[in-house]
C-alpha cells in the first residue's frame, strides 16, 4: 500500500462516489416523477370540460291532436269511369271541372292519351310561332334545362310522381328551343302533322260528363269518413268530452264503404283540437301564437294561434282549439296525430346542471351620497371555465332549465351581472373537478 494513501482519503473517494450516485438516483427520480405526472394528467385530468353551444329549446306540452276543416264530400253520384283533373292540394274556383266522367274505363283512358297530344301539339306550334327562340341566349336555356332537370329529380326523389309529367314537358320544350338557337332544322311541321294524325285516329266519344265545384276551395282525392264528424262552425265550443269521442271512434268509419270519392277543403282556415290537463292549459291564453310539431302534416313547425280554452267546472282537463292556414297536401290529408304545442323559444348557451356551482363575490362600489367606496358581497351563480392552464369563474344569468342543463343568455346586459363577466360561447366549461377555484391551474 502507497504510504500517502490514508484510510481518511479512502473514506473520502468512497463517500465522493456514493453521494454523486444518490444525486443522480434523485433527479432520475424527479424526472419520471414528472414525467408519469403529466402523462397521468393526461390519461386520467383533474377536471373535465365541455364546449360551451348556442342551442335553440322550447317549453311545450304534448297532446293528441284532432284536425276539424271546412270539408265538402264530392259525392259519386255518375255512373262510369271518373278522370279527375286535379292534384291534392291544387286550389280550384267555383264551377271549376274537378273530373271528367267517362262512359268506360278505355275512353278515359283514350282522352287521357289525347290530352297529352294535344299539349304536345301545342307546344310545337307555340315554338314554331316564336321568333324569340332564334334570338335566345343558349347558355340562357341551358340554365333553364338544368334547373328544370334538378326539379325532376328532385320531385322523383320525394315520389311526388303527379308532377313528372309536366317536367318533362318543359324538359321537351326546352330541349327543342335550344336546337333552333343553335341553328338546327328541326322540321316542327312533319312532327306536328304526325300527331294530329294520331289524334285523329282515337276513336273517341264526345259524350263524357264533367263533375264542376261547387265552391272554391282545395281539392282532394281522398275521403276519411270524418268530413262531417263535427260542425265546423262550432268548432270554438267544442268540449273535452266530444273531442276523446273524436279521438276514441272505431276506425270501422274511417274505412267504411261510401259513395263519396274526393272532396274540397273550401277554407284555408282549419282548427287543431286537444283536451290539455288544466294546469297546462293555463300556460296559455286566447289570441296567444304558438307552433305546432305535427310531422305527418309538416316538417316545419307550423305556426298556430289559440282561439278557444274551455273549461266545464271543476273538470281537471280543458278543451283547447287552435287555428292553422298551412295549406299543403300533407296537412290537409291528416286528421289526427300526438303533438308538440312550442308555447315558448329559448335561445341560449347549454350548460350542464353538473357545471353550475355558487360563489359569493365581492367588489368595491362608490357611495354616490357621501361619496365613500365600500365592500358589497353578493352570493352568484356561475361556472368555471378553462383559460389555458388556469380556470377561471364565469357568472351566469340562467334563461331556461331543462332536466340535465340550463340555458344561459349570451347576450345579457354586463350592467347587470354583479362581476361583469360572463360565459361565451365555445368556453371549456368544467363539468367535473374537486376543489374548484378562480385562478386554479390545471
Amino acid at each position: 500500500m502507497d504510504e500517502n494513501f490514508s484510510l481518511k482519503d479512502f473514506w473520502d473517494e468512497t463517500m465522493g462516489k456514493v453521494a454523486k450516485k444518490i444525486v443522480w438516483a434523485f433527479f432520475v427520480g424527479m424526472i419520471l416523477v414528472y414525467g408519469s405526472y403529466h402523462v397521468f394528467a393526461m390519461f386520467f385530468p383533474s377536471i373535465k370540460t365541455e364546449v360551451a353551444h348556442i342551442v335553440r329549446v322550447y317549453d311545450s306540452l304534448d297532446a293528441d291532436g284532432y284536425i276539424i276543416r271546412d270539408e265538402r264530400v264530392i259525392p259519386e253520384d255518375l255512373s262510369g269511369a271518373i278522370s279527375f283533373c286535379l292534384s291534392d292540394a291544387d286550389k280550384i274556383e267555383k264551377d271549376g271541372i274537378i273530373a271528367q266522367v267517362y262512359s268506360s274505363e278505355s275512353q278515359g283512358i283514350l282522352h287521357k292519351k289525347a290530352e297529352e297530344i294535344e299539349k304536345e301539339i301545342a307546344r310545337l306550334e307555340n315554338l314554331k310561332s316564336s321568333g324569340f327562340a332564334i334570338s335566345t341566349n343558349p347558355a340562357s336555356i341551358d340554365q333553364q334545362s338544368y334547373l328544370e332537370f334538378n326539379r325532376f329529380i328532385k320531385n322523383m326523389s320525394n315520389c311526388e310522381f303527379n308532377t313528372l309529367s309536366k317536367h318533362c314537358d318543359n324538359i321537351f320544350y326546352l330541349l327543342n328551343e335550344r336546337q333552333i338557337a343553335s341553328g338546327q332544322d328541326l322540321n316542327l311541321d312533319e312532327k306536328i302533322s304526325t300527331l294530329k294524325s294520331k289524334l285523329n285516329k282515337l276513336n273517341l266519344q264526345e259524350n263524357n260528363k264533367k263533375i264542376l265545384a261547387q265552391h272554391s276551395g282545395y281539392f282532394m282525392g281522398n275521403v276519411d269518413g270524418f268530413e262531417d264528424a263535427f260542425n265546423y262552425d262550432s268548432v270554438k265550443n267544442i268540449t273535452v268530452e266530444k273531442i276523446k269521442v273524436l279521438l276514441n271512434e272505431s276506425s270501422e268509419r274511417a274505412h267504411s264503404q261510401t259513395k263519396n270519392v274526393a272532396k274540397l277543403v273550401i277554407n284555408s282556415n282549419w282548427f287543431v283540437v286537444c283536451a290539455l290537463k288544466r294546469t297546462d292549459a293555463s300556460q296559455l291564453s286566447l289570441g296567444q301564437h304558438v307552433k305546432l310539431v305535427m310531422p305527418l302534416a309538416s316538417a316545419e313547425k307550423i305556426k298556430a294561434k289559440v282561439v278557444s280554452i274551455n273549461q266545464s267546472g271543476e273538470a281537471l282537463e280543458s278543451a283547447v282549439v287552435f287555428q292553422c292556414n298551412y295549406i299543403d297536401k300533407n296537412s290537409l290529408s291528416i286528421r289526427n296525430e300526438p303533438i308538440k304545442i312550442n308555447i315558448s323559444e329559448y335561445r341560449g348557451i347549454s350548460v350542464s346542471k353538473s357545471a353550475v356551482h355558487e360563489k359569493t363575490l365581492s367588489r368595491t362600489i362608490t357611495d354616490e351620497a357621501t361619496g365613500q367606496e365600500k365592500v358589497v358581497q353578493k352570493t352568484v351563480k356561475g361556472v368555471y371555465v378553462r383559460r389555458g392552464k388556469q380556470i377561471a369563474f364565469r357568472e351566469i344569468n340562467i334563461i331556461f332549465s331543462g332536466d340535465d342543463f340550463v340555458l344561459c343568455d349570451f347576450d345579457v346586459d354586463k350592467s347587470k351581472l354583479f362581476s361583469e363577466n360572463t360565459i361565451k360561447e365555445h368556453d371549456e366549461v368544467v363539468v367535473k373537478g374537486c376543489d374548484l377555484y378562480d385562478g386554479k391551474f390545471v
